[in-house]
């Protein structure tokens, strides 16, 4: 019988970095594809939150590295380790709710799992503490603008 291995922070460290860089990659590509009447303020805030989603795959990145890690590299493992299970985004963009439903459920895969992540560190380190609640409250302001986007 075998043990599973508990994840490491480094282990931690590179699915948040593999989840921030799909993410990222995933609303840069429906910024870019929304279409239709009132796609146009859905589409900044895509491009916003991919943004976003980049600045926190470079912040995490460094972080492996000050931990004498190796980040992730490959794009084939992004995939692989992300904390979230990635599904294509949509080939059109003329459905813009299924996009801004698909988008919460990863927000709420990110908030999850940086929930874990702060709670892990909150005593052993504080400066990936930091970074997970940060990461946190990013992901819960998009998540409220992608929600009154819906209502």
């Amino acid at each position: 019988m075998s043990v599973k291995k508990e994840p490491t922070l480094l282990d931690d460290l590179n699915q948040a970095l593999a989840g921030e860089t799909l993410a990222a990659f995933r609303y840069l590509y429906l910024s870019k594809i929304a279409s239709g009447i009132s796609s146009l303020p859905l589409s900044k805030l895509f491009k916003e939150m991919a943004d976003g989603e980049w600045d926190h795959a470079s912040r995490f990145m460094e972080r492996i590295i000050q931990l004498g890690g190796v980040p992730i590299s490959k794009p084939i493992e992004w995939e692989k380790k992300a904390f979230f299970s990635y599904s294509d985004p949509p080939r059109r963009g003329n459905d813009l709710k299924a996009m801004i439903k698909e988008s919460l459920k990863l927000e709420r895969s990110s908030l999850e799992f940086y929930q874990r992540l702060a709670s892990k560190t909150r005593d052993t380190d504080m400066v990936t503490h930091k970074m997970a609640m940060d990461a946190m409250a990013d992901e819960a302001r998009e998540e409220r603008k992608l929600t009154a986007l819906l209502d």
